[in-house]
This record gives C-alpha cells, sequence and structure tokens, in this order.
C-alpha cells in the first residue's frame, strides 16, 4: 500500500511485488551458485596442493660422503668406451618450488576448466573434419577391387602373369603367404570372393592409408583438421609458435625428419604440413585417434609382424617416388627425450635414398613437456602444460640433405651423416644413448628403481662389447639385487656381495676402486655393466695384463713389488705351484733392469713371452663376473688346468 502511490501508470502493484519476488530469487540462486563454484574452487585447490607435494623440489638433500684418494687411475677400458655424461632421456622440470605450487594449484581452478572445455571442442572439430574427408571411403578395405591389390603387388615387383585367370590365382596366393595362420585358415582363404579377399588383404596390409592419394576435395576439407589442431595447440598454451625456415616441397624432400619430445610434435606438424606418420597399427583401434591417422593417410606397423615391416619398408619407397602424396614424418630416435640431444638413429627413414629435410622442435618456459622414462606421466605433463598462461615453442625448418650415391646405397651410414648434420645445424650434443635405454629404464621401473640411473647409453656398450640387450637385463637383474636400498647405486660392500666374493682381500677391493671413476665410493649401473662386460668378454691380452697391474698394485706408485707380484701368482694359479722360491725366480726374469720392482712393460713382456701364465690371468679375469658363485664352485684347480 505504501508503494502504491508509486506505482507507475498501468503497472498494476502486484506485477511489482511479483517481479521483486523474482529478481529475489534470481540473485539468491546465483549466490548460492557462486558460493558452489567458490566452494568447489577451494577444494581442488588443496587437492592439487596436495598432490604437488610430492613435486616440491627440497633444497637440503644427503650428500654421500666422498672417499679421497691420493691418484685416480682409469680402466683403460673408460678411455675406449664413448660418454657424454649427458641423460637426454630424463625430464626434471616437473620438480617444482613453493611458490610454482602455489601458481599451479591458482591456475588449476582457474585457467585449467576452460581450457579443458576448449580441448574437447578443438578434438571435435578435428574428429568432424577426419571424419568428412574419408566419408564415403571404405570402413575396412583400402582395394576398391582385385585389380588394385594386383597393381599394389606389381609395384612390389611381384611377376603378375597377363591371364586374368591366373592374375587372381597370384592375388589370392599373395595374401595366402602373408596372413596369420594361427587366426586365419588358409584353405578358408581360397573360397572367398574377390569383395572378402579385398577386405581381409586390406586388414592384413592395413599399414596403407590409403593406398591412393586424396583429390583434391578431399585434401581441402582436411585444412578443417589444421583448425583443430591449431585450437587443441592454443588450448593448451601455445598461443604463438615460433617458426623458423621454410617447409620445403614433398617433391623436393618426401620425408621429414624431426627429433620427438612429446605429443606436441606431431600436432604441430599436421598443422604445419599435415603429413604421413609412421606410426603403430594399434593407433587405429583408438575411437577418435583412429579416424585422425586414417585422415592424414598414415603408414602404420604391426611391430609383432616381420612381414608388416618389411611391407612398410616397401610402402615408403613406393609413396616417395609416386607424386602426389604428403611428406613422410618419421621420428629416427623412434622414442621421446627432452629436445637437448640427438641420440642414436633406426635406419628406416633412409632406407629409401631419397632426399630428407632436418626439423628441430624445442621447447621452452617454465615446463619442458618432454615424455621421457625419468620423467612425470603423460597426464602430468599435460596438466601442467593447460595449467601454464603461456607455453612456448620454436621449430626450426632446416636444411634439405641430399644423398650421395654411397649413402642411397647404405642406409646405416646414411642415418649417421644425416644424425651428425643435425647436431651441427640445431648446435646439439650427440650421444650414443638409443631405444634399449628406455627398455632398460621401464625394467628399472617395474622393479621400482631409479629410471634415470639405468640409463647407459646402450648403443656404445652394445657395439664396444657386442653385448645383446637380453645380456644388459640379466645384468640388471644382478645389479637391482645387489642395491640394498634400491637407489641405483651400489657401495662396495654390495659390489662384493652381489657378486658372492667371501674373499675380502684387498686385490677385490682393488677392482671396486677402479671402477670407481669419480671416488664417490659408489658405482651406478653403467659403470658395473662396464666392470661385468671387462670382466666376460675376449679381450686382448695386454689389456688383461694392464688392468692386472694396476689391481694389484695396491699403493698405486706405478710398479709392483715382490709381495704384490706374488699376490698375483696365487690369485692367478692357487694351487701352491708358484713357492717363494718359484715367484723369486719369475720376478728376477722379469725385474730387466734390476731394480727390485716391475713396471707395467716389464710385467706384459714376461707375460707374453709366457703364454700359460697369460692364459691364467685371462682365466682369474673371466672368474670375476656376475655369476661368481657359481663359476667358483665350478672352476676347481683340476678344471683350471684342463682349461688352460
Amino acid at each position: 500500500k505504501d508503494l502504491a502511490s508509486e506505482v507507475p501508470m498501468g503497472l498494476k502493484l502486484e506485477d511489482v511485488v511479483l517481479y521483486a519476488f523474482i529478481l529475489h530469487l534470481y540473485s539468491t540462486n546465483w549466490s548460492y551458485l557462486l558460493m558452489g563454484v567458490i566452494t568447489i574452487q577451494t577444494m581442488g585447490f588443496g587437492y592439487i596442493w596436495l598432490k604437488l607435494g610430492e613435486c616440491v623440489q627440497t633444497k637440503n638433500r644427503p650428500r654421500r660422503p666422498r672417499v679421497i684418494r691420493r691418484l685416480r687411475r682409469r680402466l683403460s677400458v673408460y678411455n675406449s668406451l664413448p660418454s657424454s655424461y649427458f641423460n637426454p632421456l630424463i625430464n626434471e622440470t616437473w620438480k617444482i618450488s613453493e611458490l610454482d605450487r602455489i601458481r599451479i594449484s591458482l591456475n588449476a581452478v582457474t585457467i585449467f576448466p576452460v581450457r579443458f572445455l576448449l580441448v574437447l571442442l578443438s578434438v571435435a572439430v578435428a574428429w568432424l573434419f577426419g571424419f568428412l574427408a574419408t566419408l564415403g571411403l571404405p570402413n575396412n578395405s583400402h582395394f576398391n577391387s582385385l585389380e588394385d591389390l594386383c597393381k599394389y603387388m606389381g609395384e612390389r615387383g611381384e611377376e603378375l602373369p597377363e591371364d586374368p585367370e591366373a592374375r587372381r590365382k597370384a592375388a589370392y596366393q599373395y595374401i595366402i603367404d602373408r596372413v596369420n595362420r594361427k587366426k586365419v585358415d588358409p584353405e578358408s582363404v581360397a573360397k572367398m570372393d574377390e569383395k572378402a579377399l579385398c577386405k581381409l588383404g586390406s586388414k592384413i596390409l592395413r599399414h596403407i592409408c590409403w593406398y591412393h592419394p586424396f583429390p583434391l576435395w578431399r585434401r581441402l576439407i582436411l585444412q578443417g583438421v589444421r583448425l583443430g589442431v591449431r585450437m587443441l595447440l592454443f588450448s593448451v598454451g601455445y598461443l604463438w609458435i615460433e617458426t623458423v625456415g621454410e617447409l620445403s616441397d614433398p617433391k623436393e624432400a618426401p620425408i621429414l625428419v624431426s627429433n620427438h619430445v612429446t605429443m606436441i610434435d606431431p600436432a604441430f606438424m599436421t598443422f604445419a604440413a599435415l603429413p604421413s606418420p609412421i606410426g603403430a597399427v594399434e593407433h587405429l583401434k583408438i575411437p577418435t585417434l583412429g579416424t585422425m591417422v586414417k585422415a592424414v593417410q598414415a603408414i602404420t606397423v604391426d611391430r609383432n609382424s616381420s612381414v608388416s615391416r618389411k611391407e612398410v619398408k616397401d610402402e615408403m619407397v613406393r609413396r616417395t617416388k609416386q607424386h602426389g602424396w604428403p611428406h613422410l614424418l618419421i621420428y629416427p630416435e623412434a622414442t621421446c627425450t627432452n629436445g637437448e640431444a640427438v641420440i642414436t638413429f633406426k635406419t628406416g627413414a633412409f632406407n629409401p635414398g631419397v632426399p630428407v629435410q632436418l626439423i628441430h622442435v624445442k621447447y621452452s618456459g617454465r615446463i619442458n613437456p618432454g615424455w621421457v622414462g625419468a620423467g612425470p606421466s603423460l597426464w602430468h605433463i599435460v596438466f601442467r602444460l593447460m595449467c601454464e598462461p603461456v607455453n612456448y615453442l620454436r621449430v626450426d625448418f632446416g636444411p634439405i640433405y641430399i644423398p650421395n650415391a654411397e649413402e642411397r646405397s647404405d642406409s646405416l651410414l646414411y642415418s649417421r651423416r644425416v644424425r651428425e648434420q643435425m647436431s651441427k645445424w640445431f648446435n646439439l650434443r650427440l650421444t650414443s644413448h638409443s631405444y634399449d635405454d628406455v627398455r632398460l629404464q621401464g625394467m628399472a621401473d617395474k622393479l621400482s628403481a631409479p629410471a634415470e640411473n639405468a640409463v647407459i647409453e646402450a648403443d656404445a656398450v652394445r657395439n664396444f662389447f657386442g653385448m645383446k640387450l637380453n645380456d644388459i637385463k640379466k645384468y640388471y637383474a644382478k645389479f637391482d639385487d645387489a642395491d640394498s636400498d634400491k637407489d641405483g647405486l651400489l657401495s662396495k660392500d654390495d659390489f662384493l656381495r652381489g657378486l658372492g666374493i667371501v674373499d675380502q682381500s684387498p686385490q677385490w677391493g682393488r677392482i671396486f676402486d677402479l671402477l670407481d671413476d669419480d671416488g664417490d665410493g659408489f658405482i651406478n649401473f653403467r659403470v658395473y655393466l662396464i666392470g661385468m662386460a671387462f670382466a666376460n668378454t675376449n679381450l686382448d691380452n695386454e689389456t688383461v695384463l694392464r688392468t692386472v697391474h694396476k689391481i694389484f698394485d695396491s699403493d698405486d706408485d706405478g710398479y709392483l713389488s715382490v709381495e704384490e707380484f706374488t699376490a698375483i701368482l696365487h690369485k692367478a694359479c692357487p694351487t701352491g705351484v708358484y713357492t717363494p722360491a718359484v715367484v723369486a725366480e719369475i720376478f728376477e726374469k722379469a725385474d730387466t733392469d734390476k731394480d727390485g720392482k716391475l713396471t707395467v712393460e716389464e710385467f706384459i713382456k714376461y707375460a707374453s713371452e709366457n703364454p700359460k701364465l697369460a692364459a691364467e690371468f685371462q682365466l682369474w679375469r673371466r672368474n670375476f663376473s656376475v655369476e661368481s658363485n657359481d663359476t667358483k664352485e665350478a672352476n676347481t684347480p683340476a678344471k683350471e688346468e684342463k682349461k688352460i
């Protein structure tokens, strides 16, 4: 009633009350909604804060006691075995400070939800255009007819007769030879009609997506995929991307060779060039990713099939020689690194013998997204990227490397020279790490051991000692058993206990001292493996004799006294043959300058002139092995003499 006099003309009082009531409800619900959002954000902040606690890097870490020695003298094998002392398979940017912890927790409840919705939208856009680009193509077959299959066979060097019926039989036999006989009965293949045979052939040769290049109208639709991928990169913080140089034409360089750091690399290359990558056949089964793999006409390989690997090589050669195909994108390192070095290359990208363009991607900012074994998980990387306001990426399109005649005929030589050129052009380190190091990291992870200590530069160690990966894995299992505190390092006690050595003579400790190159009292797996390989591989007598001289030179003066020389002979042949009188006689003959001590040259000269003594040293070296518990029981004196 008090408001009745103030109600405008034509508006009833009850209408005013109704509008006021609605406005009250509206404001009240929004206040509740705002309170709910703030409550959820507070809870999310607390949860992220707690989860990031394990990533906070502590400043005061306990340091291991350092053993100080008067003279460090390395095993000669150290000087021959290449080592970079740099680990490209480790990523420590996940370690954060307390200030970073607060910043990431705040961004996780403010920036992250918005970006998450943008990621979903961008993936949907990319998938939609990829689906439209492949619309109308057969779902399970890329050979539309038997003639397509025969053409595929002819381009791979298969001799096909002119008679249609004979060509048909040859096509059937080609598929029968390649089926998995455990899953498909060859007799049932012979009874199939042409449509079913094309479907089966496409499934077996499914690395071809698709057999023919896309026509122009399909390639125009694929431009929408580029839009979706760029939206995706924007959603994870790559607002702008710096590029240096120009992308080559597929006719000039059919293959793009790049380093591989994380899942952002192929996303950017899809935006930049829409190339056809080489990937695993399992990618085709992933709902959204499978559509994208088909849309970019990727070549997929079944790693468990030798036939598939051969067919992939043939398909690469065919595409590089036939115009109309996009670039082939290959990561010759075959794994992800932190982007700061060039590791060993696989030769697959260089089998066709065609020019390649070198590309290098470099990430900067607060986080390195390197998806490596000794680093954060993929989901951790994605989360961190989406919690950063801005991330930075630089892509260098390098020169085109044109192989000469020698390199075209030798893919291994071609890969090595491209690797060296990439290192020089982009100013990167060259290391001997390889995919085998990644496998060792996976083994360490299963054993709950530090993955960073399992990296040994496997390519260098394997080539130098002629060791196989399975042998290295066996040594790592022994190393892990001996590692009492599971920190990835062995103390002297761990080392001797792992070898089953109960004889605590100084010589066994000297072996550890020679392996412990930095003198801190601990050795990692790489040093341990070098020692085991030294003890168990074929080495020339001079190398063995030099090492024996170092091991038994207990005072590090560069000479062997009579006592030290006596210890050598008793260790080499503990049968009582070398009595004090015999030792004195041998020492006198070996000491050519008659100064009462043996230099390494005098020791090598005398032992080389006495093959039996050199053989005893070789046998003693081999008894120092990773299986010394069994070896000691088996190598009785009688058996030792028989072996010699």
